[in-house]
């Protein structure tokens, strides 16, 4: 019969704490591990057997989790509000915060949230890009790499106006009805939000503002949008305000 571990990590910038424990509340181990891959790819190398996992929410967590998760029968996430209200004590340090991590996930007590994928995880930390619609650019636009362009995405989604010449004048029409309908609508919804919490989009915003057409800079910023989402996806890291998407 395997014996099942219970390993509760406390995670920083530079260090994770852990405490290992039995299902009886017997410490096997306790220390702290550089947070770095290699570091941790060693660590894991070391534990004693099977094992179940948690740590609490933070801005460090997510590389962590999706380096982890792979290796565990188990790994869980705990809600760092409600955490807290459960574990308040005078004792507070690292080794002792992972102790009660671990004991809450032993006794089936932790206060779990969800740990959303990590490609909407990438897409969210587009300023102006939410939950919603991040999720609706990851069911409905499939695999980046069949856009050989920004212009073919932006296509795909029905933001490009429809174009024909009338006396040696290029004419532009309403928005594609050949579109994907779903993509379409949440990023017009998104691209009328989206200036509040962006900057370079607020700039594009009112540019588009100043030639008297509330719709069109809307779409303006709803194509940026795109551009953004695509880079991301693409390049499979963070986004970078001050890089514009190719």
């Amino acid at each position: 019969m395997n014996v099942i571990y219970y390993i509760g990590l406390d995670i920083h910038k530079k260090t994770i704490a852990y405490c290992i424990k039995k299902i009886d509340g017997t410490i096997v181990r306790q220390g702290t591990v550089a947070a770095e891959r290699k570091a941790l790819s060693k660590w894991m190398s070391e534990l004693p057997g099977l094992w179940h996992g948690a740590m609490e929410a933070t801005i460090f967590t997510g590389w962590v989790y999706d380096f982890l998760r792979p290796h565990a029968v188990e790994l869980k996430v705990a809600h760092p509000a409600m955490l807290k209200a459960i574990t308040a004590a005078k004792k507070k340090n690292d080794r002792a915060d992972a102790e009660k991590i671990a004991d809450l996930l032993r006794v089936n007590l932790l206060p779990e949230c969800h740990m959303m994928p990590e490609e909407l995880r990438e897409l969210r930390r587009i300023p102006g890009v939410g939950e919603i619609m991040a999720l609706t650019w990851v069911l409905e636009i499939g695999e980046v790499s069949r856009f050989s362009s920004s212009r073919q995405a932006i296509s795909y989604c029905g933001l490009c106006s429809g174009q024909h010449e009338s006396a040696g004048k290029d004419l532009r029409g309403p928005i594609s009805k050949k579109r994907n309908k779903h993509l379409q609508n949440k990023l017009i919804e998104a691209a009328k939000l989206a200036p509040h919490w962006n900057e370079q989009l607020a700039v594009l915003h009112e540019k588009e503002l100043a030639c008297g057409n509330r719709n069109r800079a809307t779409l303006s910023v709803a194509r940026k949008l795109v551009e953004y989402m695509l880079a991301v996806d693409r390049r499979e890291t963070g986004f970078e305000l001050l890089k514009e998407a190719a």
